[in-house]
């Protein structure tokens, strides 16, 4: 099971007015990191109808994403400059991996989320530590369809207290 331990540690007065260190430890449980099975991005792109040769144009993409904690979360940066790297890399058009990209946001496995930038599917790939992946698969919207789209929900706590007041 996924925990948090947090340590609190608060200057107390003795019966003898001696100032003390006091710590507490608390442990918060994320939950279980849900089973999973290894799929090959082959069977995931036969998955989505998509050409098994876009399979190295998204593994050179997913070398380059970050980490779910980090403040984007699981996001690929790709400006021209990237765009140039990949294919002298891979040997194909900068205009190949552009198409490519664009099917790869058109089958949701990217979402595009500004200009140069998309964020990975959190349903098909993670990158860090389990409760950081959790907190981007709950992000949800949903568009005119009804399909599931990256978003953001908000909960606000009572008197918008900090985090560690609340946890305490």
């Amino acid at each position: 099971m996924g925990k948090i331990t947090q340590s609190i540690e608060r200057e107390v007065l003795d019966s003898n007015g001696n100032m003390i260190s006091k710590t507490t430890n608390r442990t918060i449980f994320w939950g279980d990191e849900p089973p999973y099975v290894k799929m090959y991005l082959d069977s995931l792109l036969y998955l989505k109808d998509m050409p098994k040769g876009y399979n190295v144009v998204l593994n050179a993409l997913l070398k380059r994403m970050s980490y779910a904690g980090d403040v984007d979360g699981q996001v690929i940066v790709v400006n021209r400059a990237v765009k140039e790297r990949i294919s002298k890399e891979l040997g194909i058009s900068v205009s190949r991996i552009d198409n490519v990209m664009g099917d790869l946001t058109k089958g949701e496995l990217l979402y595009r989320i500004d200009r140069g930038m998309y964020r990975v599917n959190p349903n098909f790939f993670g990158k860090g530590d389990w409760q950081d992946i959790a907190r981007l698969r709950l992000e949800v919207t949903f568009d005119s369809k009804g399909k599931t789209i990256m978003g953001v929900i908000e909960k606000k706590t009572q008197k918008e207290k900090p985090l560690l007041e609340v946890l305490s």
